[in-house]
């Protein structure tokens, strides 16, 4: 399962856009999206530096956004919405970072006990 389209999708790009981003014609972005063709390494590379995934998670090897060592999880990458989250919090004041670090800590309470 090659991720591009859903990659492309979920960070909010149009194939335009993205094909235009990458220095490709929206027909050949379109090819690899329906899997018609298949994108050459150097391209794979490209994509994946494009939108901080893994080679293996581009091609579906890999499914994890965090790997787990010595029971302590790891992010590997941060989804759109998980990046655009932490640019916010970067740009907030140390009682706002407090604010929101018990606020986030309290929400995954609740989901917990759901």
């Amino acid at each position: 399962m090659f991720r591009l389209k859903e990659l492309r999708v979920e960070n909010g790009l149009k194939r335009s856009e993205f094909a235009m981003a990458v220095n490709l014609p929206a027909t050949t972005v379109a090819n690899y999206e329906n899997e018609t063709r298949q994108a050459p390494y150097e391209l794979l590379i490209v994509f994946s530096n494009f939108f901080s995934v893994s080679i293996d998670y581009l091609l579906g090897k890999s499914s994890d956004y965090e790997k787990e060592t010595d029971g302590e999880k790891e992010v590997l990458f941060l989804k759109q919405n998980e990046k655009d989250l932490l640019q916010s919090f970067r740009q907030c004041s140390t009682t706002g970072k407090s604010r929101i670090s018990e606020f986030a800590k309290m929400w995954a309470d609740v989901e917990r006990k759901q």
